[in-house]
């Protein structure tokens, strides 16, 4: 694969500017939101508060610019865009509730298919692979209308793997509101050609997370149980960016993987694929992995979150990709899923709390989201992690 265009990112003083550009924005839309002018201040000052809990924890030191649009996260939508200003939203609500304002979203993760040619050995969707479809292209966009109603400022398309139901993936977006929530595809970039990466962006995608647990094309194409998965991945992500779309690696870190020759070997190949961002996960129990013991250890996630400490903050690194490493958050602060910040749909319509915590809480084409939400509530969130707003 040949290098592709050095990525955008902006770092130091230019970062320091968008923060203060993202810093006005959000006083702006907290002083149209709230009646007065003392809520709406105390609002902004709780979610600065947020802010830099976050942006440590995270060290969040860069953004990434993609054609015209700024991101400062992966989870994060467009700057400046419509579903931007719904995450604000969101947030500021939760801090001080607006009158007649639903809580709101900031990710829905809608498992769209049950079809994949693969068998990847952390599948949570294991049990459901390659059965018949239970979601039509109109109970997808159903739910989706309903989550944009109820106030999503993202929305994950995965499966299965989506791309199968490619013609069908192309009708949801075209057929939904693409600038109210930010649209992403979780892929393992089966057969994503060129022609078909322009048809998604033309269609409203914003962006594509591709699997890649390895920098091996051995080891990787062990892992999703398939000979050929790495040369998936690798010409996705150059048709994706290609595209104009904004590309993530996604990494499942098992045990064995979580050395530093791995991290940076990884890291160094994304750089050199000229992809935007890479999400890191932790294997859960669950799916193909139930009652395996997967969990990660203190040595590992010491490993993984000194990795992301220098990655992230290091100004040798400022131009490799940014990292999501969400779980380093979980274990200080407790976790957002449960319908606080975002849940997981999967491929019968059913609400869970995250695609990791498999507890049906309501059917998303029958019932209200408020009732899912509500349920999960009662259901205690999170299996591993304290639920926090």
């Amino acid at each position: 694969m040949e290098k592709q265009t050095p990525i955008q990112n902006i770092t130091g003083w230019r970062y320091l500017l968008l923060e203060i550009k993202m810093l006005l924005e959000t006083v702006r839309i907290a002083y149209r939101a709230y009646p007065t002018r003392r809520q709406a201040w105390q609002s902004v000052r709780k979610q600065i508060a947020v802010h830099l809990e976050f942006k440590r924890i995270c060290h969040l030191q860069k953004a990434v610019r993609v054609g015209g649009q700024v991101f400062i996260q992966m989870t994060f939508p467009r700057i400046g865009g419509e579903a931007s200003k719904q995450l604000v939203l969101n947030e500021l609500n939760r801090n001080i509730p607006m009158p007649g304002r639903t809580p709101g979203l900031n990710v829905l993760v809608l498992a769209m298919t049950k079809k994949c040619s693969l068998q990847c050995e952390h599948c949570f969707e294991w049990d459901n692979l390659n059965q018949r479809e239970q979601l039509s292209v109109s109970d997808v966009t159903g739910i989706i209308q309903k989550f944009q109603t109820y106030g999503v400022a993202s929305i994950e398309l995965s499966g299965g793997e989506p791309l199968n139901r490619f013609d069908d993936l192309v009708q949801i977006l075209r057929e939904n509101d693409t600038d109210r929530s930010d649209f992403w595809l979780l892929s393992s970039g089966y057969r994503l050609s060129a022609t078909k990466a322009n048809t998604l962006k033309e269609a409203g995608l914003v962006g594509i997370c591709i699997s890649l647990d390895h920098w091996d094309a051995g080891a990787h194409d062990r892992f999703r149980g398939l000979e050929g998965s790495f040369d998936w991945a690798e010409k996705a992500a150059a048709n994706a960016l290609a595209a104009g779309l904004a590309v993530c690696l996604t990494l499942t870190a098992v045990r064995e993987f979580c050395t530093e020759e791995n991290l940076w070997q990884y890291a160094r190949l994304a750089r050199q694929w000229g992809v935007h961002f890479i999400r890191i996960l932790e294997p859960r129990a669950v799916g193909h992995f139930k009652e395996q013991d997967v969990l990660l250890r203190a040595s590992e996630i010491e490993v993984l979150e000194t990795f992301v400490e220098k990655i992230q903050q290091d100004r040798t690194f400022r131009d490799f990709p940014m990292v999501d490493y969400y779980a380093a958050y979980q274990r200080r602060k407790g976790c957002s899923g449960a319908g606080k910040r975002f849940l997981y749909v999967d491929t019968d319509g059913e609400m869970h709390a995250c695609p990791f915590c498999p507890n049906t809480c309501g059917n998303a084409c029958k019932d209200a989201v408020e009732t899912g939400i509500e349920r999960m509530q009662r259901a205690s969130g999170c299996h591993a992690y304290e639920t926090v707003g």
